[in-house]
C-alpha cells in the first residue's frame, strides 16, 4: 500500500486543476474515509482510502503523465471553466483524451503558449518563482521605448511597492505608426506583470503573445491548436532547469 500526500494524489489522478484541488481542500469539501481534511499534505493510502468530494465518492486511478503545448487565441479564458460563461481552453482541446490542465495563465486579451499537463509536480515547479523558469513574450507597446526606460525595466522597477525581477528586453522592430515590437523574458509570474510594468513606464501594451516557457517554444503551432510533447523535449527541459526527480 502506497502513501501519498492528498493534493499530489488528486493531481496525479487528474481530479481537477491544482487551483481547484487546493480550494476544495481549503474549503473542507474533501473527506478521506469520512473524515474532513483541510491539509493538502494529509497522507492517503492507495489503494485503500476512500476519498469524497462534496460527499461524492471519487473513483480515481493515477494517470500516465501527459504534456501538450497549446496556442491560446485571444478571447479564450485560460482555464477549463469560467463562471461568466466565456469560451475556455476546454472548448478547444476536446480531442485530448487525457485529463489535463493549463499551466501558467494568459489573460483573456493575450494569446500564445500554454502547457497542458496532468503532472502536478512539474506544473508547480514551472509556476514557482523560486525556480526562475523563464517565460518569453512578444509585445507590441505604444510608442518607442527609450534607452533609459529599457534600462530601468532591465534593472527591475518598483511596482505597487514591490521590486520586480529584471526583464530581459530585445527590440524587434518599429511599426509604421511609431509603436514598438519587443521580445521580453521574465522569471516571475505575477498577474498582469508585463501589462502593468509597461503601462507604468508610459508604454501601454497593445498586443501580448507568449512564445516560450523555458526551452518549450511555440514555434509554428497554429492558433487554437495543440501538439503533444516528445519525451526528449520534457527530459531536456527538466535537465536544463534542474528539475528534482
Amino acid at each position: 500500500m502506497k502513501e501519498t500526500k492528498l493534493q499530489k494524489y488528486l493531481q496525479s489522478c487528474g481530479a481537477a486543476s491544482r487551483r481547484d484541488i487546493r480550494a476544495w481542500i481549503h474549503d473542507g469539501k474533501i473527506k478521506v474515509n469520512q473524515r474532513t481534511v483541510t491539509d493538502p499534505n494529509f497522507p492517503v493510502r492507495t489503494p485503500g482510502d476512500r476519498i469524497h468530494v462534496r460527499n461524492k465518492l471519487l473513483k480515481l486511478n493515477p494517470q500516465s503523465k501527459s504534456y501538450f503545448l497549446f496556442n491560446k487565441p485571444v478571447g479564450i479564458v485560460s482555464t477549463l471553466d469560467d463562471p461568466q460563461g466565456r469560451p475556455t481552453v476546454r472548448s478547444l482541446i476536446t480531442r485530448i483524451k487525457e485529463r489535463v490542465y493549463p499551466v501558467g495563465r494568459l489573460d483573456y486579451n493575450s494569446d500564445g503558449l500554454m502547457l497542458l499537463t496532468n503532472d502536478g509536480d512539474l506544473a508547480n515547479f514551472i509556476i514557482s518563482a523560486k525556480n526562475q523558469v523563464p517565460k518569453t513574450y512578444l509585445l507590441k507597446v505604444k510608442g518607442a521605448l527609450s534607452e533609459t526606460t529599457q534600462k530601468k525595466l532591465e534593472k527591475g522597477v518598483f511596482l505597487e511597492g514591490e521590486r520586480l525581477n529584471p526583464f530581459v528586453i530585445e527590440p524587434v522592430k518599429m511599426t509604421s505608426s511609431g509603436n514598438s515590437w519587443l521580445k521580453v523574458t521574465i522569471s516571475e509570474g505575477k498577474k498582469h506583470i508585463l501589462r502593468n510594468a509597461f503601462k507604468y513606464s508610459g508604454h501601454p501594451v497593445e498586443k501580448l503573445r507568449r512564445i516560450a516557457i523555458g526551452s518549450l517554444s511555440l514555434g509554428k503551432l497554429p492558433l487554437g491548436e495543440w501538439r503533444e510533447l516528445k519525451d526528449y523535449e520534457i527530459a531536456a527541459f527538466k535537465k536544463k532547469y534542474r528539475y528534482p526527480e
